[in-house]
């Protein structure tokens, strides 16, 4: 892939770590600028200024998670030839899930066959599982792994920007008051308002445009979180004309797509590192990189066997063509 590695491999950012770094250079100046500018003007200032560091910090360390963290990357298959490639890429595989019969991939890059819901990101050039969109502010794709770290932080956007907006918008307010009742301050009083509290007033407007931008997004990822959709899966119309079977009820939806244990990333990021050093790169795919042991993800519940073996069947609208499918012993035995 185009992500690179620090701290001997101890770290991993995307291909657009430099606009991460512009959006904490944003982020940080605005903040400083309210601390030093906005929260003296009110009463309880040190209160009120603790509350926007402690805002600040969480926004800080969800980008950084979302950043650094492993999206949920799916192992390269780099001894598959050419050849297989060409005939994998002719092939049909297909998985039931939930009594939903669904499509495997074949990615010609990575040379592996998709589980559900994964796809390849262009940016990155790496399959990842359960993959919802590439992020340009935090540099990174959005996936399995790191989904419940973006959730936060454009949360914890929303919840600092409104944060900011509402107390400098009181500060400039509390110094419009004031020239109001002012007698000697002329006719434009707004003016003398501006004149006395430049910096409450431009971070009003500020956070203002930043939270037109961000809430309407929070508000679309609330809305796929309880549907237990992803951002690919709208834009293809993956289940535009199926039932989604990894939509359960809001509530187990919302503990599923957030609340539920990582699974382990399959990629030994320090050897990665290595690989761009000359070294070789180990993958894991022992079966631990996904929900259900064998990398395919699950509609609620895990297993600890790997994947069962494939079966010759026909589906419904293909007699005479046989493909191969997963065995399913049950409705609730999710194939992995």
């Amino acid at each position: 892939g185009r992500h690179a590695f620090l701290c001997d491999g101890r770290v991993m950012v995307g291909p657009d770590w430099g606009v991460t770094c512009f959006a904490v250079a944003l982020t940080t100046v605005l903040s400083v600028a309210f601390w030093i500018f906005v929260c003296p003007t009110l009463a309880g200032a040190p209160l009120v200024t603790s509350v926007g560091m402690l805002l600040y910090a969480l926004t800080l360390t969800l980008l950084v998670a979302t950043a650094t963290a492993d999206p949920g990357i799916l192992p390269r298959a780099p001894y598959v030839d050419d050849a297989e490639s060409l005939a994998n890429a002719s092939a049909e595989r297909f998985v039931e899930v939930r009594g939903v019969t669904m499509p495997l991939k074949w990615c010609s890059t990575c040379r592996i066959w998709r589980p559900p819901r994964a796809s390849h990101c262009t940016e990155c050039n790496v399959c990842v599982e359960r993959f919802d969109h590439h992020c340009p502010w935090t540099g990174q794709c959005v996936g399995l792994r790191n989904y419940r770290y973006f959730f936060g932080f454009v949360l914890s956007v929303c919840s600092l920007c409104a944060y900011t907006l509402v107390v400098s918008a009181l500060s400039f307010l509390h110094a419009l008051a004031v020239a109001l009742t002012d007698a000697t301050s002329g006719g434009d009083r707004v003016g003398v308002a501006l004149d006395e509290r430049p910096v409450p007033a431009a971070l009003s407007i500020a956070t203002a445009l930043i939270l037109l931008c961000v809430c309407p997004l929070l508000c679309y990822h609330c809305s796929l979180t309880c549907r237990n959709a992803t951002t690919s899966e709208e834009i293809k119309g993956t289940f535009a004309d199926r039932a989604n079977p990894f939509d359960q009820s809001c509530p187990a939806n919302c503990r599923h797509v957030l609340c539920r244990p990582l699974p382990p990333s399959r990629l030994h990021l320090r050897s990665a590192a290595a690989e761009e050093l000359g070294g070789p790169m180990i993958l894991r795919n022992d079966g631990g990189g996904g929900e259900g042991g064998g990398g395919v993800e699950l509609p609620m519940a895990a297993a600890d066997e790997g994947p069962p073996p494939l079966r010759t069947a026909t589906l419904p609208g293909s007699e005479g063509k046989r493909r191969p499918a997963r065995e399913q012993s049950s409705p609730d035995d999710v194939p992995v």
